[in-house]
């Protein structure tokens, strides 16, 4: 278990902890000030040391009480190590200044219109800002903004407070489903007037509030959608260790002249030099971002900083010179062939499938799914008996296993095997999604390969129905391609399910006009899915009478090649350097 310092001061902008869980590219602590993404807030970024052994921090996970800082690792870490933290604290105000005003709009809305029950927030993942109520409502954005306007200017009381069920239940007359009953809860209040559970990080009460502005209100699937904006004044404000904003730059003048002679001193090349120069004099260094800073600060302020700023830049610019000269001299005294073209290299980044899968996990884990993995070398009894297909079966035939030499084992023919697992050694509720690699001894085409990547998840609870499964099924497409996307939804038969659906795209190369790729019949077949068959369920362990649930499962690739205009999947795998 990570303890999170973030839910009982959102302003603590360093720390120290032990090491505790150790990866490739990521790191778990026994205590972490960084928030994990989640509750529609977007997670920190920072620096996380020990010694000469840094993970710079790109993104933070929250996983069953654990907190995984993932990002890129230079040095090694160790379990056991202490560790310093410090994340950026420009963009943690900025998140909170979303997630914040989230609830206040959320409360001017509830007070103008009763009627309204919250179904979820987004407050900046995807740089989306909106809240979603129930069922299709008629609000005038005007007359909200007028009392939005009201309330920040009143600089409304924001505090957050542990507190028992019953007692959340004496202060608020409306509460989320499903809350925790053994724990106490962290409520989020306004002015006594507005408790609701929430585990971000907020603004204290001696915060300045970004102007907010509702621009527009949405309906679509039964719901209604009160988008906003939250403008973010052109003063950089400082953090100081009271946790309160001021403009005092004088210190941060300094350390920057300082951090700027140690930084000049190490200099080796020509390729450093102007690495120190972009930091410090780029269009987004240190010394240029304080001279545009000045432009908003007092008259005062200006008279006392500005002489000090420009000084400062005119120094910096000098010794940069000085030292490339210095530079310079000292290269033409080395004995080398100045005429050996130099080496190439070209920028990386995320394959598409890659990016799918982790779009597709951020959709999944904002709607309370666990991500699990399995084996790819897996056993006949889950990847086939467990699912409803008795030796024997036909669907064991169709599916043209590969099988090795070792009895009863195979590389999984789809990522189902690893819901079986999971159905055999937790108990429900739960709710999986499970990404990863999958074989089929199939002939390479343009739409089909030996190796692919499959999607699976699964819901299993007491009253899980087929509405439940349309409408997350419609919610992700929508979230992957956009509110407009085409679905149809059609009865399908499949062993491991029952009934069991399939779930056809409108095809985005030809806008169901049809062509090559979708066969010419306008859709493409992008899942298959059905509520869990009775005998899948009592094979895992789990009694059918008491418990249902559904699930889904989709090949990668095709979405993959929908979401990019792909019309060749040996083109996505088959080392294509525009994809890699």
């Amino acid at each position: 278990m990570t303890e999170a310092l973030y839910l009982t001061d959102s302003y603590q902008t360093t720390a120290t902890a032990q090491v505790v869980g150790v990866g490739s590219d990521y790191l778990i602590l026994d205590q972490t000030i960084f928030y994990p993404q989640g509750g529609g807030q977007p997670s920190d970024k920072g620096t996380i040391k020990s010694g000469t052994a840094e993970l710079q921090v790109k993104s933070v996970e929250y996983n069953r009480g654990e907190i995984k800082h993932v990002g890129s690792l230079k040095g090694t870490f160790a379990v056991g190590d202490a560790v310093s933290l410090a994340f950026d604290w420009d963009l943690r105000l900025k998140h909170m200044q979303w997630h914040t005003a989230g609830h206040l709009v959320d409360l001017i809305a509830r007070q103008v219109y009763p009627a309204l029950i919250p179904i979820r927030g987004m407050h900046g993942i995807g740089k989306k800002l909106f809240i979603e109520y129930e069922g299709i409502q008629s609000i005038d954005t005007d007359q909200l903004n007028i009392e939005l306007t009201k309330l920040v200017t009143s600089k409304p009381e924001i505090k957050t407070q542990f507190v028992t069920l019953e007692q959340l239940k004496q202060m608020s007359n409306w509460l989320p489903a499903k809350l925790p009953t053994s724990n106490k809860l962290r409520v989020l209040s306004i002015e006594n007037d507005y408790y609701i559970p929430d585990g971000g990080t907020q603004l204290k009460t001696d915060e300045s509030i970004w102007p907010i502005t509702i621009t527009q209100v949405k309906q679509t699937n039964n719901s209604t959608l009160v988008h906003y904006v939250v403008e973010q004044p052109k003063v950089k404000h400082y953090h100081d260790s009271n946790h309160r904003s001021n403009s005092d730059i004088s210190p941060t003048i300094t350390s920057i002249e300082s951090q700027f002679a140690t930084n000049l001193e190490s200099v080796a090349n020509q390729a450093e030099l102007d690495a120190i120069y972009l930091k410090y004099l780029g269009k987004k260094g240190s010394t240029t971002t304080l001279l545009k800073i000045l432009q908003g600060l007092t008259l005062q302020d200006k008279q006392k900083y500005g002489p000090l700023l420009n000084k400062l830049k005119k120094s910096q610019e000098f010794q940069i010179k000085k030292k490339l000269s210095d530079l310079q001299s000292t290269i033409y005294d080395l004995q080398s062939d100045l005429t050996i073209p130099g080496i190439v290299r070209p920028t990386g980044r995320l394959h598409p499938t890659t990016v799918i899968i982790r779009e597709m996990n951020e959709f999944f884990r904002y709607h309370g799914f666990s991500i699990a993995e399995g084996p790819e070398i897996e056993d006949v009894e889950y990847n086939f008996r467990r699912l409803n297909l008795p030796e024997g079966h036909p669907a064991t035939d169709l599916q043209d296993s590969l099988f090795i030499e070792e009895p009863n084992l195979l590389l999984r023919t789809h990522t189902s095997s690893v819901e079986t697992r999971m159905l055999s050694d937790f108990k429900p509720p739960m709710r999986i999604v499970v990404p990863g690699k999958c074989y089929r001894n199939e002939t390479t085409s343009l739409t089909n390969s030996a190796f692919f990547y499959q999607y699976q998840g699964f819901v299993v609870d007491k009253g899980i129905t087929m509405g439940h499964l349309k409408d997350t099924l419609t919610k992700f497409h929508q979230f992957l391609f956009g509110e407009n996307v085409k679905l149809r939804f059609r009865y399908k038969y499949y062993p491991e399910v029952s009934p069991g659906m399939g779930v056809d795209m409108e095809c985005r190369f030809c806008n169901g006009s049809g062509c090559q790729i979708c066969k010419y019949r306008g859709f493409i077949e992008i899942l298959g899915s059905g509520m869990i068959h009775y005998n899948t369920l009592k094979a895992c362990g789990i009694d059918p009478e008491n418990y249902s649930g559904f699930a889904f499962g989709m090949g990668l690739d095709r979405l993959v090649m929908s979401k990019y205009g792909i019309t060749d999947i040996r083109k996505l795998y088959g080392g294509e350097i525009v994809y890699l």
